[in-house]
């Protein structure tokens, strides 16, 4: 089961009888559907950044971890300033919602795409934090080749800012 269709699951489970009863009214079926992938999508930015805070201070161990080695220590902080920066994305991304005025209209099938989007994301930030506690575990260990783990962990977070800005520009309808 992916991770899209976890978080819908689990946002299914939560609703109420009212909820479901009134998701057998067409009209209003369609309205609530939207504001419930909206829900989703919000759910799992919230993950990424949840995850990605866990990463920064990951980093901030390795930075006191190799106090003597100021290459390393650099490497560090550049990376946590980039995943810094990647979270603040995260945190302040267009939710899906378009309101009746904006020149940016987001569909519901434009929504499916930005859940799933958004579940991929997810995946590549657990990716990240699996990248950075081995640079903790090689930091507690005396440091073996922290240099070449720092770089893996740099390309991971280059990426997954590369896809999420591409990720933005389509809810902002400037790509298709």
């Amino acid at each position: 089961m992916s991770l899209d269709q976890k978080v819908q699951g689990k946002m299914a489970e939560n609703r109420s009888l009212t909820e479901r009863i009134a998701l057998y009214i067409p009209i209003y079926r369609g309205y609530k559907q939207k504001n419930l992938r909206r829900d989703e999508d919000r759910a799992v930015r919230q993950e990424v950044a949840r995850v990605l805070e866990t990463v920064k201070s990951d980093l901030s161990t390795v930075q006191r971890a190799c106090v003597g080695d100021v290459a390393v220590m650099r490497d560090a902080e550049r990376i946590r300033a980039k995943t810094d920066k990647y979270y603040i994305d995260v945190k302040k991304a267009a939710g899906g919602y378009s309101g009746f005025h904006d020149s940016v209209k987001i569909m519901e099938s434009e929504l499916e795409d930005l859940i799933k989007w958004d579940a991929q994301l997810v995946e590549g930030a657990v990716m990240l934090k699996g990248q950075a506690e081995a640079v903790v575990q090689a930091a507690d260990a005396g440091g073996a080749d922290m240099k070449a783990m720092l770089r893996e962990i740099e390309k991971t977070v280059d990426k997954l800012a590369e896809d999420y800005v591409a990720r933005d520009a389509v809810m902002r309808g400037f790509k298709e």
